[in-house]
């Protein structure tokens, strides 16, 4: 079994996917032949790096969907639109994190 095909016919989906550790993440898998779905809190941020690792990785087997995880509501319609278009998730990678110096409440 070639690199390129270890993961055909697998559901991946990465959370933090547009930037750092998520981004690197999601270009290897894609390039590992599996379905991606990046899941990010910024559209225009998202877009861009998608297009640029559909581009890098040569799979357009990557889909994006918006989620501010901080909100159950959209946690909520991220995990409906999934399972509207999806059967199965193979592999789940939760990498969003963010820090903030001062304590917050989500809604």
């Amino acid at each position: 079994m070639s690199e390129e095909t270890k993961m055909n016919g697998k559901i991946v989906m990465i959370t933090g996917a547009n930037s750092g550790i998520g981004k690197a993440t999601t270009l290897g898998i894609a390039q590992l032949g599996a379905t991606v779905v990046m899941v990010c809190r910024s559209r225009e941020r998202g877009e861009t790096a998608l297009d640029e690792i559909k581009t890098d990785s040569g799979n357009q087997n990557i889909e994006l969907l918006i989620a501010d995880l901080a909100s159950q509501r959209d946690i909520r319609k991220l995990v409906q639109k999934f399972e509207e278009k999806y059967q199965k998730l193979n592999v789940l990678i939760n990498n969003a994190g963010i820090v903030l110096k001062k304590r917050t409440l989500t809604e």
